[in-house]
C-alpha cells in the first residue's frame, strides 16, 4: 500500500478542490466520444471556459485577464512549436523514478509554477509504442477489459501486433486487480512516474485554481486518476484534442470534456496543446471584439498603458529640459519562450535545452 503520510497528503490536496464559481462543474452534459459537438461554436465555448475560471476574455468583467504567462511540460524529445501570444516557459518533465518521490515532485512543480505567477499550464506527455501503463490505468478505473482498452487494430497495427497489446493489457489488468475505488493503491501499484507526477500535478494545480491543458493519452489519464480523487477538479481542464484511440474519448467521456480538436493528435507531443492554446486565445480576442463594453482582455492593454506611462513621463521630462521628442514604432515579437529546467532527485542524461525557434529566449537557470 501507499505510504500512509503521502495518502493523507493527496486527500488533503483533494479536498481542497473547488468547482470555480462561474462554471456548472459536474452539471456539464457528456460529449458524445469527446468529440466537438457539431454546430456548436468552439470558440465562444472556450471563451466562456475560461471567464468562469476566472480569466476575463471579453466576457465577464472580473478575475484575471487573458493568460500572459503559460508552462508547458514536455520531455525532451517533444516537438511543441507554433506561435502564440503567451508568454511559454518550457519545462523538462522528468519525474523521478520512485513513485511517492514522482508524486511530491508532481505537486512541488504545480506549486512552484503557481507561485511563478503562471496563469495556464500545459501538459504534454508522448505514448511510445509499445506503452500500456495508461490503457492499464484507464481500464481499472473505467472498469473495461483488455480487448476494451486496446480497441480494434487500425490500418497500421498488424494482428500480431494488436495480440500482443492485448496481452500486455490483460497481464496489467492481473497486477493491479482489486477495488476500483482504491486509487491510492492503483497509483503505487502502477509505478509509473509520468502518470505519478502528471496526476499531483493537475491535482495540486486545481487546488490553486490554475487551469491546465491536456495534450495526449497519459496527460487525460492523468486527469481522469485526478478526477476519481477530486471529482471539482474537471472543471478547472479542457482537453486540446480527441485524438484516434477509442479509449481517449471514453475518458473525455467520463470527465465530460470536450476537445478542442479532433484532428487525431495521439501524440502528447506538445502540438496538440500549442493548438488548443493558439485557440483559445483567438476566442478571447474575438470574444473581446463582440463585446468591447464587457472588460478588457488582457494581451495588450496593460502593456500599452504602461508604455504610455512611459512616454508620458519622457514627454513630461524633455519638456522640461526644453528638448523636441520623436516616437519611433519598433517591431515585437508575438511570443517570447524560455525554457526552464527543474533539478529531479533522479535526473535524465543531460540534454541540451530547447528554446523555439526564432524566439530569442534564453534558458531559465532556475531549479
Amino acid at each position: 500500500m501507499m505510504g500512509a503520510v503521502l495518502e493523507e497528503e493527496l486527500t488533503r490536496i483533494a479536498a481542497l478542490v473547488t468547482t470555480p464559481e462561474g462554471t456548472s462543474g459536474g452539471l456539464r452534459a457528456r460529449p458524445r466520444n469527446g468529440v466537438p459537438t457539431p454546430g456548436g461554436d468552439r470558440l465562444d465555448e472556450l471563451a466562456r471556459w475560461w471567464s468562469g475560471i476566472g480569466g476575463v476574455g471579453g466576457v465577464s468583467s472580473g478575475g484575471k485577464p487573458a493568460p500572459q504567462r503559460v508552462e508547458h511540460f514536455w520531455l525532451p524529445h517533444t516537438g511543441a512549436a507554433g506561435p502564440v501570444r503567451s508568454e511559454v516557459v518550457l519545462h523538462r518533465f522528468t519525474a523521478p523514478r520512485d513513485p511517492e518521490d514522482a508524486l511530491d515532485w508532481g505537486v512541488a512543480t504545480a506549486d512552484d509554477a503557481v507561485d511563478d505567477g503562471t496563469d495556464l499550464l500545459l501538459l504534454s506527455i508522448p505514448v511510445p509504442d509499445d506503452e500500456v501503463t495508461w490503457q492499464v490505468a484507464a481500464a481499472q478505473v473505467l472498469g473495461l477489459d483488455a480487448v476494451e482498452a486496446a480497441g480494434w487494430p487500425g490500418p497500421d497495427q498488424s494482428d500480431q501486433e494488436w495480440i500482443a497489446r492485448v496481452t500486455r493489457i490483460r497481464d496489467g489488468l492481473k497486477q493491479v486487480r482489486g477495488d476500483r475505488k482504491d486509487l491510492y493503491r492503483l497509483l503505487y501499484l502502477l509505478e509509473h512516474r509520468e502518470l505519478l507526477a502528471g496526476t499531483g500535478l493537475l491535482l495540486q494545480a486545481a487546488a490553486r485554481r490554475t487551469p491546465a491543458i491536456l495534450d495526449g493519452p497519459v496527460a487525460t489519464t492523468c486527469a481522469l486518476l485526478a478526477a476519481r480523487l477530486a471529482p471539482a477538479s474537471r472543471s478547472w481542464w479542457i482537453a486540446a484534442d480527441s485524438g484516434r484511440a477509442g479509449l481517449v474519448r471514453r475518458i473525455l467521456e467520463e470527465l465530460r470534456l470536450t476537445a478542442v480538436t479532433d484532428l487525431g493528435l495521439d501524440d502528447g507531443d506538445g502540438v496538440g496543446a500549442r493548438f488548443a492554446l493558439q485557440l483559445l486565445e483567438t476566442a478571447l480576442l474575438r470574444s473581446r471584439d463582440r463585446n468591447p463594453d464587457e472588460g478588457d482582455n488582457g494581451y495588450q492593454e496593460e502593456a500599452d498603458a504602461a508604455e504610455l506611462d512611459g512616454a508620458a513621463d519622457a514627454v513630461e521630462a524633455a519638456e522640461v529640459a526644453g528638448d523636441s521628442v520623436v516616437f519611433e514604432s519598433v517591431p515585437v515579437d508575438d511570443a517570447d519562450f524560455q525554457v526552464e529546467d527543474r533539478d529531479q532527485p533522479d535526473p535524465e542524461p543531460d540534454v541540451e535545452p530547447d528554446v523555439e525557434p526564432g524566439s530569442g529566449g534564453q534558458p531559465d537557470g532556475r531549479s
